[in-house]
């Protein structure tokens, strides 16, 4: 199966993450802010490395692709977990962390859960 669709989509979303958190560590001045585009730039550059590394692959078998979106979407939800966690906390930054790490783990258990439907 041809997964070149998916690593489009998610390297869209990467340089959406890291313009976004190269532009924001520019803009922002409180620690919130300042963590909240440090992360979502981090996670930008996480994310391109894997779309990057889906092109580079010869395609999935369907059944074998759907599995693994599957258990990526099981690990968004950790993520999630993760987020609301560092996001509870009192701590400027670590609320700003919490805040990105929501932002990217909801998208990707949207972007996750929909692929291995469509697959």
């Amino acid at each position: 199966m041809d997964t070149a669709p998916i690593a489009q989509g998610l390297m869209l979303w990467a340089l959406l993450s890291l313009g976004g958190g190269v532009l924001g560590l520019w803009w922002a001045r409180a620690p919130f802010f300042r963590a909240f585009w440090f992360m979502t730039g981090a996670w930008g550059l996480v994310d391109g490395s894997l779309a990057f590394l889906g092109w580079l692959g010869e395609g999935a078998e369907r059944e074998a692709l759907r599995r693994l979106l599957l258990l990526n979407a099981g690990l968004d939800l950790g993520y999630l977990a993760l987020g609301l966690l560092l996001f509870s906390r009192r701590q400027a930054h670590l609320r700003g962390f919490g805040a990105a790490i929501l932002v990217q783990g909801g998208f990707l258990l949207l972007f996750d859960l929909h692929h291995a439907l469509r697959v």
